[in-house]
Parts: C-alpha cells; structure tokens; sequence
C-alpha cells in the first residue's frame, strides 16, 4: 500500500476523508455503505458527493453535498455525472470511475470546470468505493475542495457547464494499481 502515501498530501476535507475511510471495517477491502457514519466527520458531508454506477453511460450522483452544489451552480443530485464531462471524454471518465469500484482502488483527481459564462473553478477530490446495502462495491464517494478561492457560481445566472480532469492518480488500497491510461 505504498501508494496510500500520496493520501498524505492531501490538506483539509480531503485528508480528513481519505482518513475516516481508511479507518472502516472492509469486506475484501470495500467499506460497507452501513460503516460509514457521517457524524463521525460532519465537516466533509457539505464536499461530498455519492456516486452510484449505473452503467457505463450513467453515474447517477446520488448525494451532492451542499458546498458541491454552490459550485456546480445548481441542483445535480439523481443527475447523470457525465453530463458534466466533455463528450470525448465521458467513455475514459467512466472508466476511470468504474476502475475504483472494480480494481478496487482509491483515485486522487484534481478537476477543472468551467461555468457558462466562462468562470473556471479548480477542485481537488479524493475517492474511494463502498458497497451497497446488498454487499455490491457500486458507489464511489468523492470528497472535493478548492483549490482556489474564487467567487462561487451563481444558480441563477451560471450553472457549471464542463468538468476536466488535469491530473489522475490512482491510489493502492490494497488490490494494486490498475491498468488505466487516461
């Protein structure tokens, strides 16, 4: 688990995170979704976000905490992720994606977006894969924070238009590294 080093850089929500999942209970390395206790870290649950695969070509966000939301500009919570990726990128996004659950592994990303008007914001996220109630590994939770302070988007005249990943790492939890090239 060598790679669970680089969960070292990560500062504030992130680390705090990345942490409080080290320390679950696991079932062949996943947590179950029951383990996990928001009031154990209630300052992470406004950068959260829960992502349930779908399929493919829908990651349903299934929880988007509060401080996700103002970035996004609007309401994403039960929207498909991917309408948030550039179209010749959503097939490599949701593989990446897909890999935490299937490898299984933890991903370190840092994200840039870009509102309707143009105004870009940075993101630093950290994931790791949980299982469902039925004992299934098919959400991801992400857990994102600034990187740069700016003006937040306004949900009523700019809404989050694109997300772009400038830097992937996957992180060894105990399975290895995928074989994953973005």
């Amino acid at each position: 688990m060598a790679d669970m080093d680089r969960v070292i850089e990560l500062t504030g929500v992130g680390r705090i995170f990345a942490e409080y999942w080290l320390s679950l209970p696991k079932v062949d390395l996943v947590p179950m979704r029951s383990s996990f206790k928001p009031e154990k870290v209630p300052s992470v649950i406004p950068n959260m976000a829960i992502h349930e695969l779908i399929s493919p070509e829908f990651i349903r966000m299934r929880l988007v905490g509060t401080e996700m939301v103002k970035d996004y500009g609007q309401e994403v919570t039960n929207r498909n992720y991917l309408d948030f990726v550039e179209e010749g990128r959503r097939e490599k996004a949701s593989h990446a994606i897909h890999v935490v659950c299937g490898q299984p592994c933890g991903m370190a990303v840092q994200l840039s977006g870009v509102s309707q008007a143009g105004r870009k914001l940075v993101r630093s996220t950290v994931a790791f894969p949980m299982r469902n109630d039925e004992g299934q590994a098919n959400l991801v939770y992400f857990c994102s924070s600034r990187v740069e302070k700016r003006n937040r988007l306004d949900a009523h005249d700019d809404e989050l238009e694109t997300m772009q990943v400038s830097g992937r790492v996957f992180l060894d939890i105990g399975a290895g590294l995928p074989a994953y090239l973005d």
